[in-house]
């Protein structure tokens, strides 16, 4: 069950396959991991490498915008097997990896859209097909159907896995000024940044543009729509999932199992993992900080608010930069962080609704 907040929307965090003109079908769990399996074989020297070849997996849903310099700086040297371009595609519609730019033209907002392509590079000795886009890449195919119903976005549950290994602030410095980053919008922690706090900034970030675009403050509606666009359920499943997994195995290691054998013990029955995916929900409270569970409430919901509040401010203020063009992107950014566009952004009905939501599963799982 989803929650309103002050009437405005939801967070959806669990949801159902739906076929669409976009996507018609999708992979089961099965049939991904038999595309993830596939992935480990071609470093067939390193496949119980846990911590390299989970970074390998993340790249090829999430390498760039920001990953190697930014949120996962540690793993930046690791290789893509795949050829990854960023491509204009005015035709492009969410939810074909596409990333939003928005412009300046006059008093106007505009956006233009660039998605990002995928191609098999030439000499790939497992695959002859250069220049295609490999299966496990094309069609959506990260979002894929667990044995339960649910629809998760398993690239999600990649990339947060990955970044637990480097953790690391997150701020717009190079590496040797890091150690100053209490002075410049930053975030604590890289997995949350790169996932479920990420995608709320996103949420953030797109009412915000619209706002300016329109002119106006935004309708419940279009608000709702921007969520169900840019985080919809089955990333933020994903994203739980990203942060309960390394929180109860063995990522950190370079004489480990195999993330496809991890992943298939966590989402499948009789796993050894399985039993903390039936706890998903309460586990994941107690990694972000939320505690003192009484049935209805966390005891420190309130502080909890209130640090992520900035935290949310300064990753949406992230996001605002790295979907504008520059010097835009500057004074964007700088805005939001000194709380210009405070009424624009919702950050306390987004928190809010992803709380309500955390509750309402906790409360089914216990």
């Amino acid at each position: 069950m989803l929650h309103k907040t002050r009437g405005l929307f939801i967070q959806p965090i669990e949801t159902t396959f739906e076929a669409s003109a976009d996507k018609t079908t999708a992979l089961d769990l099965s049939q991904f991991l038999t595309l993830l399996r596939s992935e480990e074989d071609y470093y067939r020297d390193q496949v119980h490498d846990t911590k390299t070849i989970l970074s390998h997996l993340r790249k090829i849903f999430y390498d760039i915008y920001g990953w190697n310099k930014q949120l996962i700086r540690g793993a930046a040297h690791i290789s893509n097997r795949y050829q990854v371009t960023l491509v204009a595609d005015e035709k492009a519609t969410y939810p074909n990896k596409l990333y939003a730019l928005v412009k300046r033209s006059g008093s106007d907002m505009q956006a233009a859209q660039v998605k990002r392509e995928v191609l098999v590079r030439p000499n790939d000795w497992m695959n002859p097909n250069a220049g295609t886009v490999p299966t496990i890449y094309a069609n959506d195919n990260q979002e894929s159907i667990l044995p339960d119903g649910l629809y998760c976005d398993l690239g999600h549950v990649l990339a947060g896995m990955d970044a637990t290994n480097y953790p690391e602030v997150v701020a717009p410095l190079p590496n040797q000024l890091m150690f100053l980053s209490f002075l410049v919008p930053h975030v604590h922690n890289n997995a949350f940044c790169a996932t479920w706090l990420g995608d709320i900034a996103s949420s953030s970030g797109e009412m915000l543009f619209q706002s300016l675009q329109l002119k106006r403050r935004l309708e419940p509606t279009e608000l709702q729509a921007l969520i169900n666009a840019f985080a919809p359920g089955t990333d933020m499943l994903g994203n739980i999932d990203s942060i309960v997994i390394p929180s109860v195995c063995q990522l950190n290691t370079h004489k480990g199992e195999r993330i496809s054998d991890i992943l298939e013990s966590y989402y499948c029955e009789g796993g050894k993992y399985y039993v903390f995916m039936q706890k998903r929900y309460s586990i994941f409270c107690k990694q972000i900080g939320l505690l003192g569970w009484d049935g209805a409430s966390f005891s420190n919901e309130k502080k909890w608010l209130r640090k992520y509040k900035r935290q949310l401010r300064c990753t949406t203020a992230f996001y605002a930069f790295t979907r504008s063009e520059k010097p835009r992107s500057y004074f964007t950014a700088l805005k939001i962080w000194l709380r210009l566009y405070e009424k624009h952004l919702y950050l306390d009905d987004l928190l809010v609704a992803f709380l309500l939501a955390l509750k309402e599963n906790i409360k089914k799982e216990l």
